[in-house]
């Protein structure tokens, strides 16, 4: 599966952010491996969206583009201080309808996922990225920062066979980031993020309206984003 996604928090012109997150979704952004590859690919098979205000959640996904979808517009007029978008191509073979889009909720949970993890293809009734996110709560001792990152580090240590593992997991009060992958695609699965007085953004591409200096976040490493605070901090797993 290979899918565009971003998380971002703070004072969000929804706007700017919903219009470069389409031109991401119809492969019109960065240039990379996928799109010199396959210039007609786009990443069509269903999108989802989460917001945030005050600490409260809502979510929608759909199995359509997101570009045709009436619902994607109505968000440009929302008023938010959190937002993840997730936009999937499907892996080959693999079902496209609500129950393998993206997000993910449970417990109070959501979880966007973007790559193949082959150990959890097996089952056809629901996607290797919903049995992945599973794992991680079941591991969760407690919804701590330390035990969010054991639980992510054992959950990791269950999977041998990935194409990657970028995931964004969060909460009401913060966002976990993964970028984690194999080296045959690095420009397409190196994600980036932004960090500047009005937000944070952590995101599979740079967006065209924000020309400030992103920077690589990279393999194997971790952010954490506090939603209220809006600070990010990087970790490496080492794993």
């Amino acid at each position: 599966m290979t899918c565009r996604m971003l998380v971002c928090a703070g004072k969000l012109p929804m706007p700017q952010i919903l219009d470069d997150f389409k031109l991401m979704a119809l492969n019109k952004n960065e240039k990379h491996e996928i799109n010199r590859e396959e210039p007609d690919l786009v990443h069509g098979d269903g999108w989802g969206i989460v917001i945030g205000r005050f600490g409260k959640l809502e979510f929608y996904k759909k199995a359509v583009p997101c570009w045709s979808d009436p619902k994607y517009r109505e968000y440009y007029e929302t008023n938010v201080d959190f937002l993840i978008l997730h936009a999937r191509k499907a892996t080959l073979d693999m079902p496209v309808n609500y129950g393998f889009t993206h997000p993910f909720e449970k417990g109070g949970w959501v979880f966007c996922h973007n790559g193949t993890i082959y150990d959890l293809t097996e089952q056809r009734d629901r996607s290797d990225s919903e049995r992945f996110f599973e794992m991680i709560l079941d591991s969760m001792k407690d919804e701590t920062e330390t035990g969010v990152v054991l639980a992510i580090e054992i959950a990791l240590t269950r999977v041998k066979r990935y194409s990657a593992i970028n995931f964004v997991l969060a909460n009401k009060d913060k966002a976990y980031v993964l970028n984690k992958f194999q080296n045959e695609y690095p420009r397409y699965y190196t994600m980036k993020y932004l960090v500047t007085e009005d937000c944070v953004m952590v995101s599979s591409e740079r967006l065209r309206h924000f020309d400030d200096e992103w920077k690589e976040l990279g393999n194997n490493n971790l952010a954490v984003l506090d939603i209220a605070s809006h600070r990010l901090e990087c970790h490496s797993l080492d794993l």
